[in-house]
């Protein structure tokens, strides 16, 4: 017979994870940014939390017109899924700039949504 209370919790879901960072302003403050190998971005949160993002999650969610009109991932090439730069702009943007020249402009509350650890 199962458990209940030995399994594991439930993912929240984006709306309860998005209500958390309001309650918890330190969930959604980037401390620092570093590469981690060559595809991904690690994230340290205020919370202490950290997040390994993959750079082409992170392009994929680009929300400008253009990436949203693209087809997916399959028509990335290595330039589009590799960075030059990324900053923190204030305390509520991640600017990314893409090799092919793109830029992204994310909401730290939608990078912190891409963290799909096992906390989160």
């Amino acid at each position: 017979m199962l458990d209940a209370a030995r399994l594991p919790a439930s993912r929240p879901s984006r709306k309860a994870r998005l209500e958390m960072s309001r309650r918890h302003p330190d969930a959604t403050r980037i401390e620092r940014l570093k590469e981690v190998g060559r595809y991904a971005l690690g994230v340290e949160w205020g919370d202490r939390h950290e997040s390994i993002l993959p750079y082409k999650n992170l392009r994929l969610t680009c929300p400008c017109d253009a990436c949203t009109a693209a087809a997916p991932a399959a028509s990335l090439t290595p330039e589009a899924e590799r960075p030059v730069d990324f900053q923190v702009l204030g305390d509520r943007s991640l600017f990314i700039r893409w090799a092919d020249g793109h830029e992204t402009l994310l909401l730290v509350e939608e990078v912190r949504d891409l963290c799909r650890c096992a906390r989160c």
